[in-house]
């Protein structure tokens, strides 16, 4: 990809996840600030990425992160005011790490199909129990009852458009692509072709293969962007 991406800005959780009772909680923001605290936080967001991944988001509960972090369920909402808090934060921590991971790997691949046929194995769901997809699902949910959880999604969103937009135009640029039109939109409608194909894999469709799934991805980007 053209450049050297920066490293990843974690976005902060909505304002109305950090509130109970209708007030806002005073000290959540400056929570975590010092080296022991991001440790602590990210013990704790560790914890709840484990418990989603063995148990299901449906059965994660504050007493059992607490418990898996080594703390006390107070400690625990030092950090965080709500169980929502918990969830976005950690969509958040967990994208961290693969944006890390994924402007790392993409480089070293060869520019065109070979990277675009990697972006996409590392969008699309690596199974039925994927952690960081069931957390985008349950957040999704909540969405449409709030414009910050929205627009924090969004925010989590961009930086894999960005990557995808630096995978086009290197490979316009050396000839493997030819441009779309109108560019600027492609990174959004193919994260939506891909968000779509994994919601049906997830929630309708269990038997599609990984194969299958981005067969059908790359058959769409082929439309657009094989060379005439």
């Amino acid at each position: 990809m053209s450049g050297s991406p920066a490293s990843p800005s974690r976005p902060a959780a909505p304002a109305a996840a950090r509130r109970e009772n209708g007030r806002a909680i005073a000290g959540r923001a400056s929570a975590g600030r010092t080296t022991a605290g991001r440790r602590s936080r990210d013990r704790i967001l560790r914890a709840s990425l484990d418990l989603i991944t063995e148990a299901g988001i449906d059965r994660v509960r504050l007493a059992g992160i607490a418990e898996r972090a080594g703390m006390s369920s107070g400690q625990v909402m030092y950090y965080f005011a709500s169980m929502e808090d918990i969830l976005l934060e950690t969509l958040a921590w967990r994208e961290d790490e693969e944006t890390r991971h994924r402007r790392a790997s993409l480089p070293a691949t060869p520019a065109g199909w070979p990277q675009l046929e990697q972006f996409v194995e590392l969008y699309l769901p690596s199974s039925l129990t994927d952690p960081v997809w069931i957390l985008w699902i349950e957040a999704w949910a909540r969405a449409p009852h709030s414009i910050e959880v929205s627009e924090f999604l969004d925010q989590l969103m961009r930086r894999w458009r960005a990557d995808l937009a630096g995978i086009v135009a290197d490979g316009v640029r050396a000839g493997h692509f030819r441009a779309p039109d109108p560019a600027s939109d492609f990174p959004l409608r193919f994260c939506a072709v891909l968000d779509g194909l994994s919601v049906l894999f997830l929630r309708q469709m269990p038997d599609l293969s990984p194969e299958r799934l981005a067969e059908l991805a790359l058959s769409t980007a082929r439309s657009e962007l094989r060379p005439a």
